[in-house]
């Protein structure tokens, strides 16, 4: 991207920790999951932002939170400068829909018993005073927006496939104009051969439109495809950050260098080096002293076991938590 875009949400300090009881549902909490531990990042206008890693590490806990589903435990979210959990009344109407999201599986995300044409009008019948004449309108062209026929307004979930269903769940999404979309694992549960067709209809609509993406997702490829700018996460915490193709051709910390070692290269043929790491993931209730990967990095030093490295510029915009920088 050209330039340095105003930040549309700035989160800091923000950490999920969810309580851990014994036998009794209502008894006393024995430890916490820390499934988010103290993140910070930006998210510009008009730019895609992705959270990458491993399952657990906290990146859907982040979503949620930026969607209201979950309350963090500290920490701020702000929105055009506001925080989010100040917010009432018309200001959280507006957040509201402001912020949309596309879910991974476009099976269970749409309701089977409502055609097309009321789930994607669902949003604009909440929140606009607009006639049907208008609303049918505006379905139509959201419709064509995500390279649908208007008379698939009539039909119900069950007789699209799933490309067309995520489609769907797009245009639902769009309904409102938001001005920043939560993408999570939009395309990992599509057959393959769909995937570049809905990547490419995403690109495609936030240059029309603008807006900026939230994107969470294992696929490596597609975070390289869709991405701006890219964050590693591991254990609640992010260990890495920076434009995407700095970060996938010139990866720091050790953590990422074995997740692109593990993906597929991006020229048939080429030959990588393949990093296993030993030993499992640490459980968030009980996460290692100093840094959290150390139990498993190939480099960690005596320090690493320790003292917790902080998050620090290594170059313009490349950001990364490790002791060996």
């Amino acid at each position: 991207m050209n330039g340095c875009p105003a930040s549309l949400l700035d989160v800091s300090g923000l950490a999920k920790h969810f309580p851990v009881r014994g036998l009794l549902p209502l008894g006393p909490v024995k430890t916490w999951v820390r499934a988010v531990d103290g993140i910070a990042f930006d998210v510009r206008a008009g730019e895609t932002f992705s959270l990458v890693g491993e399952s657990g590490c906290g990146k859907t806990t982040t979503a949620k939170m930026l969607l209201l589903l979950e309350r963090p435990t500290a920490g701020c979210i702000r929105f055009e400068g506001e925080d989010i959990h100040q917010l009432h009344g018309p200001q959280l109407n507006h957040y509201r829909s402001s912020v949309q999201a596309v879910f991974q599986d476009p099976w269970s995300s749409l309701n089977p018993r409502k055609r097309a044409g009321s789930i994607i009008a669902e949003p604009l019948v909440i929140n606009r005073q607009l006639s049907k004449q208008e609303i049918r309108q505006r379905v139509e062209q959201l419709l064509i927006d995500v390279g649908l026929e208007p008379a698939a307004a009539a039909n119900y979930p069950h007789e699209f496939s799933g490309g067309q269903r995520q489609r769907i769940a797009v245009a639902r999404a769009l309904g409102l104009q938001p001005r920043l979309i939560v993408l999570d694992e939009p395309v990992s549960a599509l057959d393959v051969s769909i995937r570049a067709q809905i990547m490419n209809l995403l690109m495609d609509l936030q240059s029309r439109y603008g807006m900026s993406y939230f994107l969470i997702a294992h696929n490596l490829a597609t975070v390289r495809y869709l991405s701006h700018r890219v964050a590693v996460m591991y254990l609640g915490l992010i260990v890495e950050q920076a434009a995407s193709e700095t970060l996938f051709t010139n990866p720091l910390h050790p953590y990422t260098q074995a997740l692109i070692s593990a993906a597929l290269p991006a020229q048939p043929g080429v030959q990588q080096e393949r990093i296993v790491l030993s030993g499992e993931v640490p459980s968030p209730t009980h996460p290692p002293a100093g840094c959290r990967f150390h139990t498993r990095c190939p480099s960690a030093i005596d320090r690493c076991a320790v003292e917790v490295p902080p998050l620090r510029e290594w170059e313009p915009g490349h950001k990364v938590a490790c002791h060996l920088y």
